[in-house]
């Protein structure tokens, strides 16, 4: 539900904001990070766009709506008003980013995990990944997915192996870590493409894994778009999403039990990118 009013009161404590609107008084209630992000703004009195909950809750004293997320925060009147956050101008950027990513590479990579009885510093490798990469036509011009076998032998642990439902026999003939490097200098050579997975470990187990092969550095992060980032940013949204979660909800498929293999999240990151490219036409106007 949408409402909006001008803030005449906080209570800081309790995380509340007191607003009024057409002719009625209203409590909004903040979760922890939405207060640290918005808190310094309502000292100003401004008027709040909000999206909340249909039902209220008790908070303390207070029947509350919960804040969902802000819309805009402005101070003033339209002569001389001030903006302090606006999402339509953040989801006007990211329909810009969007729609200005051509050559695009989606890549997803699984990882070693720490043994069930770690005893040191775990430093993960990389032991999957799947790569598609589609061209401004939208059209995938190369796929590949496939197991590496990692520089150091105890990264495949049985904790890894059960995750990866694979077994020690299957690394034992797997490409070698700088084969898959060179497939990746060659693919951003060639399409020059900006490269989109699901959050943001896997650019920083990336950059890892050059250092630890004593390799140089791919030119990955300036090229790296964190898909699910971009569309908490769009819903202005602070909680962490799962890639198989969101999937589901945006095409409204339901899905068998997630096998975590890297070519099939790489296509399912590819899925979302589609869907979301739809929703930012739909509902954002240039």
């Amino acid at each position: 539900m949408k409402i909006y009013g001008k803030v005449i009161a906080m209570d800081p404590k309790e995380r509340i904001i007191k607003i009024f609107r057409q002719d009625r008084i209203d409590f909004l209630h903040m979760t922890r990070r939405q207060f640290k992000d918005y808190g310094l703004y309502f000292s100003k009195a401004p008027y709040v766009f909000v999206n909340v909950g249909e039902q209220k809750k008790q908070f303390g004293e207070y029947y509350c709506y919960e804040i969902e997320y802000f819309r805009k925060i402005i101070e003033g009147t339209n002569r001389q008003k001030k903006t302090y956050f606006n999402i339509d101008v953040i989801r006007r950027g990211l329909k810009k980013l969007i729609n200005g990513t051509k050559n695009k590479l989606f890549l997803d990579l699984e990882f070693s995990l720490p043994s069930y009885y770690q005893t040191m510093v775990h430093i993960p490798e990389i032991l999957q990944y799947g790569i598609v990469v589609e061209d401004e036509n939208k059209q995938v011009v190369f796929q590949d997915g496939s197991l590496v076998k990692p520089l150091r032998k105890f990264a495949i642990n049985n904790r890894t192996l059960k995750f990866l439902s694979k077994t020690y026999d299957e690394f034992e003939t797997a490409p070698s870590y700088i084969e898959f490097y060179q497939l990746l200098e060659r693919l951003i050579a060639e399409y020059d493409p900006k490269v989109i997975a699901w959050g943001k470990n896997d650019i920083l187990t990336m950059e890892q894994s050059f250092r630890l092969n004593h390799l140089k550095p791919l030119a990955v992060r300036k090229r790296y778009v964190n898909l699910m980032q971009v569309i908490k940013n769009y819903y202005n949204s602070n909680t962490d999403l799962g890639l198989f979660n969101t999937y589901e909800e945006m095409s409204g498929n339901v899905q068998e039990s997630q096998q975590h293999d890297a070519l099939e999240d790489a296509r399912m990151a590819r899925d979302i990118f589609l869907l979301f490219e739809n929703i930012l036409e739909k509902e954002v106007k240039d």
